[in-house]
């Protein structure tokens, strides 16, 4: 049997219990962030699993842009060589 914990439940919980509620199939973090609008990141629905109030039932492949920070360069000293 799993460990339940009691969590202080909140506006983005909540948000998310009631999108989870009206959803006709699962949704991912993206997906709630967007319904929800506001950012859903693991901990909250870690912690919301592992209290029993929602449940991970899968996994879907999703197409992602994925954005790298790069350095940037301008025009130094040209004649130091």
């Amino acid at each position: 049997m799993s460990k339940q914990i009691k969590i202080t439940m909140n506006q983005k919980r909540e948000a998310i219990l009631k999108a989870l509620k009206e959803a006709k199939e699962p949704q991912t973090l993206e997906d709630l962030s967007t319904i929800i609008g506001e950012e859903v990141k693991t901990g909250t629905t870690n912690a919301m699993v592992t209290a029993g109030l929602i449940k991970k039932v899968g996994t879907r492949k999703v197409a992602k842009t994925v954005y790298v920070e790069v350095a940037t360069y301008t025009l130094g000293d040209t004649k130091a060589n």
